[in-house]
């Protein structure tokens, strides 16, 4: 029995270029992940079935072939014959030799469809491998066969998570042939591929032929020499030459547009007298000179019409046909219109008509001045009557917000008495409370300067976040943006998570709004809880980055359920508290930054907003996604491998996401996942995250485990891609 043996582990061997493929006698095969295959009854063709449907293991005893992924238990390290020999077995239990059969990553995806295949775009459906092995995602990769484009051809890639089974590539050429796989990720490793071969449909023609140029005017003849046109959504099949008659005012359409004969039965003015080739452009064309160019003729032209003409681009590709037209006298949305004439000369009753017309708009524009004038007067009046209660009041409605989408509602009562009663709501704090600190800059905001300061109330003293605002300075739009944001402040009230406003104080000069003070911001704390003397790499715990996530939720759901759109979250738009509570800053006048360095929120923006579409409640989610992203890598920058900020949207578009880390669970990451849904309304909204955040607090180290191992490194920060140099507001 042991030659036999050692010759299948030679001809193994020998077939897949291994070693010590035997792994010993086992029995309790899981069943998961398991085929049996009856049809083999042979070792060696049992190793070349299994190996080539891409399972790990071959189990073979008594002429029985199994493929399996997962092993069993092992009683004995020689094949099952010799255990056997030496020990009794028992005929009730299914011993197997097993053996590797060299493959280490997964199969190939199964069901992979391709559909709905447009000029640039096309889905996918597939499911997993029918191999089982733990699948930690998918790759797509669409390679050019050939294409019509100019444009280098770059290599594009998608990954996706291993609960992604649908997509749409997006960003693909026209008129292309591409060789799309997909092959399923292990540890990184891309398993093997399936793949499908397409050609995306033929796309619009790129540029608009230029208007021929005229060489010379016969009257009957028109000598021109026409300039190729580059397209990089087709082929350039043919040049068009379509004669204008101008005389007879016709608004020349494309879809109309025919052979002589025919365009003289629909009583046209225009018609194709050529189709050329591109290379027959290289000569100069004379037009009317009657002649047929293939089924097109050219037909004389009159010496006494007046004629214009146009050159088309041709495009023909898969049975399709695309077509533009020169710019004849105007162009728009692709159809070309000649000028009408129209006839010199108008008729007295409407020289009549427009004279009386001027006078009265004239007559009418006099009016208008005097009573603005009367009624600037009033209003300088009345100003002077308020100037005792000016500081905080501004004139006229208010309607737009910059940094969120809160917009008041009490529209029906006037500005002033508004914000008058706006001021009755904030806290007013007599100026000798207030000692502001002006050698301890935190930051500037697009108002003035934020230092420290003391606030001493009742004997007690509390250190506080003083804004210090030149209100007598401001133009009055300035003074209305800065009264819409410590709106927001007011309007949202308190929040254990929200950098909440303390209250005013004002003189006749400044304005200073008094704020919470926590002066941390969260970027700077992961960065300062890196550690890897011990046997953790962070000194945050695994509860904590929890806990510090659910808190921006809750505070993000306060924000929302006041109709405010952050727009700006970010690590560094959040502030930590002694006791690690975060708090949202960033947002209305909780806004500044240090220095000339102003955060770019590219990395944390949602794909939407890139293909301007208005922020809202679910970009936020999207940004959140980011934010636990950068929690769960203490700090590291958001696609720290894409280097520019303009490439960021390419990417995003073709699918690319933040990856998951190695030390986090496939729940967390699938809750980040479901924040970047390309469809908005599939995002979840934030009261549903805390829901979903706490379920997984009981067991914080079955999700995350900063545990340090053997190639453990740390997500690398780069402030450049981060930061942004420039003059603050």
């Amino acid at each position: 029995m042991k030659p036999l043996f050692f010759l299948f582990l030679i001809s193994l061997t020998t077939i897949h270029g291994l070693e010590n493929e035997f792994l010993g006698c086992f029995q309790n095969i899981p069943k998961t992940g398991s085929i049996y295959v009856s049809q083999v009854r042979i070792l060696d063709n049992c190793a070349k079935y299994c190996f080539r449907n891409y399972y790990w293991y071959l189990n073979f005893y008594n002429d029985n072939c199994t493929c399996s992924n997962f092993l069993g238990e092992q009683i004995s390290n020689v094949t099952c014959d010799t255990h056997c020999l030496k020990n009794q077995c028992s005929k009730d239990v299914a011993f197997k030799n097993t053996y590797r059969t060299g493959n280490i990553v997964p199969g190939p995806p199964r069901g992979f469809q391709i559909f709905n295949i447009t000029s640039n775009n096309c889905r996918l459906l597939w499911k997993k491998p029918e191999s089982y092995v733990k699948i930690d995602g998918y790759k797509i990769t669409a390679v050019i066969v050939q294409t019509f484009s100019s444009y280098p051809p770059n290599l594009l890639e998608w990954w996706f998570g291993n609960t992604t089974f649908q997509t749409e590539l997006s960003d693909l050429l026209p008129a292309t042939k591409y060789n799309i796989s997909i092959a399923a990720l292990y540890e990184n490793m891309p398993g093997a591929q399936i793949y499908q071969i397409i050609i995306t449909r033929l796309g619009d023609p790129e540029n608009l032929p230029a208007q021929p140029k005229i060489l010379s005017d016969d009257g009957d003849k028109i000598r021109i020499k026409i300039f190729p046109v580059v397209n990089n959504n087709g082929p350039v099949t043919s040049y068009r030459v379509v004669v204008v008659k101008t005389d007879d005012n016709q608004g020349f359409q494309k879809q109309n547009v025919f052979p002589y004969a025919e365009a003289q039965k629909q009583n046209l003015s225009y018609y194709i007298a050529a189709e050329l080739s591109p290379q027959d452009i290289n000569q100069e064309f004379t037009v009317g000179d009657g002649k047929y160019y293939d089924t097109y003729f050219n037909a004389p032209l009159n010496p006494d019409s007046n004629y214009k003409v146009i050159v088309g681009l041709v495009s023909n590709f898969s049975g399709e046909t695309k077509s533009v037209y020169s710019n004849a006298s105007g162009y728009h949305n692709g159809i070309s219109i000649l000028n009408v004439y129209e006839e010199e000369g108008d008729s007295p009753g409407v020289i009549i008509g427009l004279s009386i017309a001027i006078a009265l708009l004239s007559l009418l524009l006099i009016i208008g001045v005097i009573g603005f004038v009367i009624l600037k007067s009033k209003i300088i009046k009345r100003r002077q009557r308020l100037s005792e209660n000016q500081e905080l009041t501004i004139q006229g409605p208010m309607i737009e917000v910059e940094n969120n989408g809160y917009i008041h509602d009490e529209e029906h009562i006037p500005a002033i008495a508004h914000y008058r009663n706006l001021k009755q709501k904030v806290r007013t704090i007599p100026y000798s409370q207030i000692k502001v600190e002006p050698a301890n800059l935190l930051g500037v905001g697009k108002f003035g300067k934020i230092n420290t300061g003391t606030l001493h109330d009742n004997g007690n003293m509390t250190t506080v976040t003083c804004y210090t605002i030149h209100d007598k300075r401001m133009n009055q739009e300035t003074k209305k943006g800065m009264l819409q944001e410590l709106d927001i402040l007011i309007k949202i009230g308190k929040h254990n998570n929200i950098v909440n406003l303390i209250g005013t104080s004002e003189t006749r000069d400044v304005v200073v709004v008094v704020l919470e003070l926590n002066q941390i911001n969260l970027k700077d704390f992961l960065l300062g809880s890196r550690d890897n003397l011990s046997s953790k790499f962070c000194t945050m715990t695994e509860a904590q980055a929890l806990e510090i996530a659910i808190g921006i939720c809750r505070g993000m759901t306060h924000l929302h359920s006041h109709n405010v759109i952050h727009k700006q979250l970010c690590a560094r738009n959040v502030l930590i508290s002694n006791n690690l509570t975060p708090k949202l800053s960033g947002f209305g006048l909780a806004q500044y930054f240090s220095h000339n360095k102003i955060p770019d929120y590219t990395r944390w923006t949602a794909l939407e907003t890139f293909k301007n579409h208005p922020p809202n409640i679910k970009t936020d989610v999207w940004s959140f996604a980011c934010v636990l992203w950068e929690i769960l890598a203490i700090g590291g920058t958001p696609y720290g491998n894409i280097a520019n900020n303009n490439d960021i949207p390419e990417h995003l578009n073709k699918g690319m996401r933040l990856s998951q880390l190695r030390y986090v669970g496939d729940n967390l990451y699938q809750i980040m996942l479901d924040c970047w849904q390309l469809i908005a309304d599939e995002r979840p909204k934030f009261d549903d995250l805390v829901q979903s955040l706490e379920n997984l607090i009981d067991n914080p180290m079955a999700i995350i485990d900063f545990k340090i191992y053997s190639s453990f490194q740390y997500e690398q920060f780069y402030p450049n891609m981060e930061l942004s140099v420039r003059p603050v507001f």
